[in-house]
């Protein structure tokens, strides 16, 4: 009778956790609707910016870039790269945290064997603690929510602008890289989300078309220098805005499909408790009854 004292108490127990994945899947199946929207929706405007921002570069040599805007400039010198590493602050999400963090990872380590030092800056605590000791973390934010994005996308945009652009005089600046990529989670639907890491930092012109041809300059007005002055911080600001929605919405899809991947395993293994549970209390009844007979038959005799 102890075990099947100890086969109710699983049951009951997974019967709980059943309980509590369900719930949880519920909610970000409710909460899913909103972000996939905002991210969605975030999409066409930093697309077109940022094809306004790169046609606005368009021919522009390494030395012409410098001159435009201290953003564009190519550097080689510092031997130094900047890695945005964006995760969520929660786990219980599948393998959201751990595609991008070993995405992350496997970006510091290729460019530390062609000795370049990475400055990393994590946005999310599970980014944070997955690298840990083994590599140090410049700055640390927690994880945006759809409440505070702009705010937190304004504050990691000022970061990123500070590893590519000297210090003011006087001001104590974080190390200058020659580079600046980020990594995070693009959202490409409820059951996909894609580690991707992209440079932001300089601000590529667009690639020469297959046929060689090179991509017409628009016509713009004020001139170009004025333009870029004001559109390219706005622009990285709206990039990491866009890649913060993908990972909100990236992480809530993933919780949704862990949780209800965890709830239909809890089902199954109710049931397989609950046939092994009546299959030893089938064993001890029918074991107690050939005690009985015995004793009886023993009496007769």
């Amino acid at each position: 009778m102890a075990n099947l004292k100890e086969i109710r108490g699983r049951i009951g127990s997974v019967k709980n956790t059943r309980k509590i994945t369900s719930a949880m899947s519920r909610i970000a199946a409710a909460r899913l609707v909103k972000a996939q929207q905002a991210a969605l929706a975030a999409r066409p405007y930093g697309e077109r910016l940022e094809e306004v921002v790169r046609a606005l570069v368009t021919g522009a040599s390494e030395g012409e870039g410098s001159a435009l805007h201290p953003l564009l400039g190519h550097r080689t010198g510092n031997n130094r790269v900047g890695l945005i590493l964006l995760t969520a602050d929660r786990g219980l999400a599948g393998g959201f945290n751990a595609n991008v963090n070993r995405a992350g990872l496997t970006f510091i380590k290729r460019e530390q064997a062609e000795g370049r030092e990475v400055v990393v800056i994590t946005v999310g605590k599970k980014g944070r603690a997955f690298l840990g000791s083994a590599q140090k973390i410049e700055r640390s934010h927690e994880a945006p929510t759809l409440a505070n994005i702009v705010e937190r996308a304004k504050e990691v945009a000022a970061e990123v602008m500070a590893l590519f652009e000297p210090p003011a005089e006087g001001q104590v600046g974080l190390p200058q890289c020659d580079s600046v990529h980020l990594a995070y989670n693009y959202f490409k639907s409820v059951l996909t989300q894609e580690p991707r890491i992209v440079q932001v930092l300089p601000v590529k012109a667009p690639e020469p078309s297959a046929s060689g041809d090179q991509p017409v300059p628009p016509l713009f007005e004020p001139d170009r220098a004025s333009l870029l002055g004001h559109l390219l911080p706005i622009a990285i600001e709206a990039q990491l805005q866009q890649a913060m929605f993908n990972s909100i919405a990236g992480e809530i899809a993933a919780r949704r499909t862990a949780m209800e991947s965890a709830t239909d395993n809890a089902t199954q293994l109710i049931g397989e408790l609950t046939l092994h549970y009546n299959r030893e209390r089938q064993a001890a009844i029918t074991k107690e009854l050939m005690e009985i007979i015995g004793g009886a038959e023993a009496l007769k005799g």
